[in-house]
């Protein structure tokens, strides 16, 4: 789901990126993964260059442990962005380039991702949890697309389990 005009700028800006799998959770066929670009830090050790738009718990900026590749990948450290997932059927273009000037002009963040209607963001978490929700909830109000935190709870094999993981209080 990666934004590859993105992805390859970033690549080409940084020759020491690479594409790596993470893990997003299984199906019925199995582990499902997804790639994204990262610097690679040490062996298991990578720094996420975008946020991805499976696997929860991450956003640009982590610095994350792959040494297990058939469970969700480690936090070491987090690099203080919010990951912000919408899931949509369509998004009309002049509406996503709207959408994507008003994350970068209003809180500072970055379209990371699209796949067809399905966005990912990385917002800074300094933004604050209730201006990101007032921009994301006017979104909402205008198009009907749902949005939500990717990287805020604590089970994320559970998805009745809301505890938070309050990492962004110590941004």
């Amino acid at each position: 789901m990666m934004n590859m005009d993105a992805v390859e700028h970033l690549m080409a800006d940084d020759r020491t990126a690479e594409l790596i799998r993470v893990y997003a959770g299984k199906n019925a066929k199995g582990a499902v993964y997804e790639e994204l670009p990262a610097k690679k830090i040490d062996a298991h050790t990578y720094e996420l260059l975008s946020s991805p738009g499976l696997a929860l718990n991450l956003a640009r900026g982590d610095i994350v442990s792959l040494e297990n590749p058939q469970t969700h990948a480690e936090v070491l450290k987090r690099g203080g962005n919010f990951c912000i997932h919408i899931y949509g059927e369509h998004i009309a273009p002049e509406r996503l380039q709207m959408l994507e000037a008003g994350v970068a002009s209003e809180l500072n963040g970055t379209l990371d991702g699209v796949y067809k209607g399905n966005l990912s963001f990385a917002v800074p978490a300094r933004n604050g949890m209730d201006k990101i929700a007032d921009f994301f909830d006017a979104f909402r109000e205008q198009t009907g697309v749902q949005w939500y935190y990717a990287n805020i709870y604590k089970n994320i094999d559970d998805i009745d389990d809301e505890t938070l993981l309050n990492w962004w209080l110590d941004s």
